[in-house]
């Protein structure tokens, strides 16, 4: 269950080094550099400006640098691989996602790493509705105007998202699953092309993340159809729902959270989960996400743990019936 409840900060005594006369027992300090936070997507979108939101606010809880580290590409699973594969000292940690942990590793055939096991779930953070949008050139303006319009053109409609294996990409498996529908991906290295093409009618269609499509939207340069989430989201709360326009069993929440190495100390865990935590009920925090789109996503990490593996049955269950074959395959 996600809670809305501030951790005690952990104090720092518990990550210094004991005084202890075997130098076999000695630890070195934590942290004892700059701290590398991996954003697996490129500078400006949604995740970046929640990823350096976060950042900052380790920065201002450890008392170090933490440098944001924009390592993009194939759906966010380059930058993943990178901090799965990184000594799990707590001086590397990075932005994760259902794209990131999810998707890619189910639809990437050899993203190097399994999503849920192969890493340190430190805190969540964030969560995001996606907004369906299409080009303003489609003769719809809803979502069963915009399945009608699909049946009677099969083949003709091309989906766009920010990368194959992103949450957006499962969005449009989910959709042609419980519609019938028939759309061609189109991935992108971005968010940013996409709604380029999606303007002036390269393709017809795209799943975005609100943060990232709702300026574009409500300025009338691309339609919103619908948004992924079983409820209308606060800071767009105009726009309804797939789901109450007829599509039944459609929920997808985006969501981001501190992920690290597997294998972290659990004490370094702990803090940087309590710093976390602790940003999220700042006020300011929060004004600054809401003016994103964004919602705090507090969790325990119980309950973070089971909700990633929750979250792992979901999509893997939506990924086989759909019967799409990995990247690469």
């Amino acid at each position: 269950m996600i809670r809305r409840r501030t951790l005690p900060l952990l104090g720092a005594s518990i990550l210094v080094s004991p005084v202890l006369p075997s130098p076999a027992l000695a630890q070195a300090p934590w942290p004892n550099r700059p701290i590398r936070y991996v954003v697996p997507f490129p500078p400006g979108g949604a995740s970046d400006i929640i990823g350096r939101l976060m950042a900052q606010a380790l920065s201002d809880g450890l008392g170090v640098p933490v440098v944001v580290d924009n390592r993009s590409g194939a759906g966010g699973t380059i930058g993943t691989a990178f901090v799965a594969q990184s000594a799990p000292d707590g001086h590397t940690v990075m932005l994760g996602s259902g794209s990131s942990h999810l998707g890619g590793p189910l639809l990437f055939a050899n993203p190097g790493y399994e999503g849920v096991d192969d890493f340190s779930a430190i805190a969540s953070f964030s969560g995001s509705t996606s907004l369906m949008a299409c080009t303003p050139r489609l003769p719809v303006t809803n979502v069963q105007e915009f399945i009608a319009y699909s049946r009677a053109n099969p083949g003709r409609v091309n989906f766009g998202s920010a990368g194959a294996g992103g949450s957006n990409h499962l969005n449009g498996v989910l959709f042609m699953m419980r519609t019938g529908v028939e759309m061609v991906h189109v991935p992108y290295r971005g968010s940013a092309p996409a709604l380029a093409d999606l303007m002036n009618g390269q393709i017809q269609v795209v799943f975005d993340t609100l943060p990232g499509i709702i300026g574009t939207a409500r300025s009338g340069a691309v339609r919103a159809l619908g948004v992924t989430t079983a409820a209308r989201w606060p800071f767009a709360n105009e726009i309804p729902t797939i789901q109450e326009q007829g599509v039944p069993d459609f929920d997808m929440v985006s969501w981001g959270a501190l992920m690290g190495p597997g294998g972290m100390p659990a004490p370094i865990v702990a803090r940087m989960h309590a710093i976390i935590n602790a940003a999220l009920a700042d006020p300011a925090t929060v004004a600054r996400m809401g003016s994103a789109g964004l919602i705090p996503l507090v969790m325990t990490q119980p309950g973070f743990h089971d909700f990633l593996r929750d979250q792992r049955t979901r999509i893997a269950a939506i990924v086989r019936a759909s019967g799409v074959k990995p990247e690469g395959t």
